[in-house]
């Protein structure tokens, strides 16, 4: 926020950001061999390395879209962060759902997963077919909210 704030060109900020980023990876990767990278339990060395990685999405985000004023790219984002907490709630709610409705001995979640993704390609690409559409198909349930102006706040 600081650095945001500082009154610099916002070329100089998401420059800034980068080297802060590599940095913060760097210590996290020699951190990690006293503490390993470890995702499940959030070690200190796996925080520090995705939070370099996480402020270097930023700043290329903040270079493209606040300094060059390239934003086009940027309307997925939008449309999901003008309702951020609809699809939470909405996309959980659907999730349990679909774990609770059973064809036959299956829920319906494995069920599509296994009728509509398994059954034409291998399981890493089934999964990753099966999350890009659940994501495409949040992204056009926000698109119609988000273009008939409803957004949903607290």
């Amino acid at each position: 926020g600081h650095l945001l704030r500082s009154g610099k060109s916002k070329e100089e900020i998401s420059s800034w950001m980068f080297v802060i980023g590599w940095l913060a990876i760097v210590v996290g990767l020699f951190w990690s061999i006293v503490f390993p990278l470890n995702k499940s339990l959030w070690t200190s060395s796996y925080v520090v390395f995705t939070s370099g990685a996480a402020l270097q999405f930023l700043g290329f985000c903040y270079f493209l879209i606040d300094a060059k004023g390239i934003q086009r790219w940027a309307l997925p984002a939008i449309i999901y962060g003008m309702n951020a907490l609809a699809v939470f709630v909405l996309s959980g709610l659907v999730a349990r759902l679909l774990n609770l409705i059973h064809i036959g001995d299956l829920s319906l979640k494995v069920w599509i997963y296994e009728n509509l993704f398994a059954s034409w390609a291998s399981p890493m690409n089934a999964s990753l077919a099966f999350a890009v559409t659940n994501i495409l198909f949040w992204l056009g349930m926000m698109a119609i909210l988000y273009y008939k102006r409803i957004f949903i706040k607290i």
